[in-house]
């Protein structure tokens, strides 16, 4: 039912409800107040016999649809069949019984029409998520224009994005600059600038420039499409609690209903038995109590909306949950596995020592320039050098680079080839990867390269020690690098030089102690780990498919914190859905033994009692929706570094 239509419902009955109200308390008048109370009721109700009837037809005969019908009609045959019609009909209040039926409609009216817009609310944030998906994309054909579907496009072809525009698909900026917004990708709440060269992810927006993007994947393997069906595939797995609750229901309503039958028939029979006089009535009306108490509507939509809310909270993270059941291990999880290199690690050298003079790192930095390695990259980019000439460049494999700059001698690599050219050099101790640089036939100084630090690994694993999370560091790096590594963030537990089979199984034996882990990864060789984990995360983007693919979560910022933030998050969310599931029982229960117990009990109590309880568990779940960073994600702490 549309909001619109169920406020128009709303409005009538309690329209016709108020004079049949005054009808009844104040003249009496039978034949004026029984039609009001029925078009009011008729006018909430309509929409309830539907649906009652359409899960009828589907064999699905105990839902809350069918509960409120009978309690709400049964209230009408109670007050019309025990009622006398001279003396109580036609008296003040005489219809008090058929009153409190059709305020069972009403209130339970007014409690669907918050609930739609609590569960309207959960949703957004993830329609937000599924808006990022382009409808189109404007590719570059034979020097023209052309607007297709992002499906069309392909591999390698030249896309144009324009500023306010999404990128349809993932490549790199072939021309043009600007700000990229990722905030729906990356969770990132600030625009990065891109350049020619960078990297850009299908979803983000072009802030304020005109990109040129060679497209480097299809779009069905762009970030966006395979953050959306992530999204698709999460719904279709449960929670152990929203299991729990899905079996609970299938077996309490009928219950209910057997117990509302025993009340309603028992005691009247046993009382008139014995001589009490006639009691029906009476134990009927409890009986109607029961059956509105009892409608198991907080539980089966309070607890998946808490695990719905907490998808999309944790979306907000940075961290995409592929599904419900992925909260709970997340939650236990007592220790966090690390990969080193794109984990740690950004994934990338550069240059972390130098003890060379400026001139003569400039010149080393310029023959360095010559070469596409890696190393040699992050030397180059370490001094401008645009005004050095540099020429008769040589690679020697294994060993390092020669080249003559500016007509001196350059020699950088290792101790063993300086010595080959009769440079004398000092040993220089470092975990790391160490350059010795002779110029001239003598020794110049060296140059430390290493992989640097995330700024945000160290912050994370603190937090992980103030949880009293154990923390573990699997690498197929060297001893010493990965020693240097663990030293420097603060790491608990390392073990080096693996192959992909020994962090399986490293993990496999965590597990064997009775531990839950969370392992973060995001390379093709950390699939198979991710998968043995209690938790697999994936680093999203750098992430390979593989990775993402074998993963539970994803890391869509390749930034630690994240998954400390989703831990805590994950916490939060199963204990919301506890407070559901025990709230809703123990209110339920102490509600449905005062109907018993209690004479006169009103059944408009009984529906505050479920309508009530209701409401409280929906806004409850939404708490779920909101999230706190507890890592602080805007610190900064010095970078430290490591090599491969």
């Amino acid at each position: 039912m549309k909001k619109k239509s169920r406020i128009i419902s709303i409005a009538l009955c309690a329209a016709l409800f108020v004079p049949a109200v005054l009808f009844d308390k104040i003249g009496g008048i039978f034949a004026v107040y029984l039609p009001l109370y029925a078009i009011s009721w008729f006018a909430a109700a309509r929409t309830v016999i539907i649906k009652a009837a359409r899960n009828i037809g589907r064999g699905v005969i105990f839902d809350e649809n069918f509960l409120m019908l009978v309690a709400s009609v049964g209230a009408f045959v109670l007050n019309l069949v025990f009622s006398d019609f001279e003396t109580e009909l036609c008296a003040p209040g005489g219809g008090e019984v058929m009153m409190d039926g059709v305020l069972v409609m009403l209130l339970y009216q007014i409690g669907e029409l918050f609930q739609s817009m609590a569960v309207g609310k959960s949703r957004k944030g993830i329609k937000q998520l599924l808006s990022m998906r382009p409808d189109s994309a404007v590719v570059e054909r034979d020097g023209r224009e052309a607007e297709v579907f992002p499906d069309e496009v392909e591999t390698g072809e030249i896309i144009i994005v324009r500023p306010g525009e999404r990128i349809a698909i993932d490549g790199i900026i072939e021309s043009g600059s600007g700000y990229i917004d990722s905030s729906a990708i990356t969770g990132e709440s600030e625009p990065r600038a891109a350049t020619v060269g960078c990297a850009v992810q299908s979803g983000s927006i072009s802030v304020d420039g005109l990109l040129k993007v060679r497209t480097t994947k299809e779009f069905v393997e762009s970030t966006a499409s395979k953050m959306l069906r992530l999204v698709e595939e999460a719904s279709d797995k449960k929670a152990a609690q929203e299991t729990f609750i899905s079996k609970f229901a299938k077996v309490y309503t009928p219950l209910v209903c057997l117990v509302a039958l025993v009340v309603a028939v028992v005691p009247p029979l046993v009382v008139t038995l014995t001589g009490g006089g006639n009691a029906w009535g009476q134990w009927i009306y409890t009986a109607l109590s029961l059956l509105v108490v009892s409608c198991p509507c907080a539980l089966v939509i309070s607890v998946p909306l808490t695990f719905f809310g907490g998808i999309g909270g944790a979306a907000k993270l940075g961290v995409l949950v592929k599904g419900a059941d992925t909260f709970s291990p997340f939650r236990r999880a007592t220790i966090m596995a690390f990969d080193k290199t794109g984990t740690i690690t950004e994934g990338r050298f550069s240059v972390v020592e130098c003890t060379l003079g400026e001139v003569d790192t400039r010149l080393a930095a310029a023959a360095e320039s010559m070469f596409t390695h890696p190393i040699a990259r992050s030397v180059a980019e370490y001094r401008d050098t645009e005004d050095l000439e540099c020429g008769n460049a040589e690679d020697i494999a294994g060993m390092g680079i020669r080249a003559t700059v500016c007509g001196k001698r350059v020699v950088i690599g290792k101790k063993e080839l300086l010595e080959c050219e009769n440079v004398e050099c000092a040993e220089y101790s470092s975990p790391y990867t160490t350059l010795y640089v002779g110029i001239d036939g003598q020794f110049a100084g060296v140059i430390v390269v290493a992989d640097t630090i995330k700024e945000s690994s160290k912050t994370a694993i603190a937090e992980c020690k103030r949880l009293g999370i154990k923390t573990v560091m699997l690498t197929g790096d060297r001893e010493e690098v990965a020693a240097a590594v663990a030293k420097s963030v603060g790491i608990d537990e390392y073990f080096a030089e693996l192959l992909p089979e020994e962090k399986v199984a490293i993990v496999k034996n965590l597990q064997a102690t009775g531990e839950k882990v969370i392992f973060c990864g995001d390379g093709i060789n950390d699939a198979p780990t991710l998968a043995t984990a209690d938790t697999g995360c994936a680093m999203g983007g750098l992430g390979s498919d593989a990775a993402i693919e074998a993963s539970d979560a994803v890391v869509m910022q390749d930034d630690l914190r994240s998954v400390v933030n989703a831990k805590r998050h994950s916490k939060r969310v199963i204990a919301i859905a506890m407070q559901n599931i025990i709230g809703s029982l123990a209110i339920k229960l102490a509600v449905m033994i005062l109907a018993v117990v209690l004479a006169d009990f009103p059944l408009w109590i009984a529906i505050i009692g479920d309508v009530g309880v209701c409401l409280v568990a929906i806004f409850n779940a939404m708490r779920a929706l909101s999230v706190k960073r507890y890592a602080p994600t805007s610190a900064q702490q010095p970078a430290a570094q490591q090599s491969e």
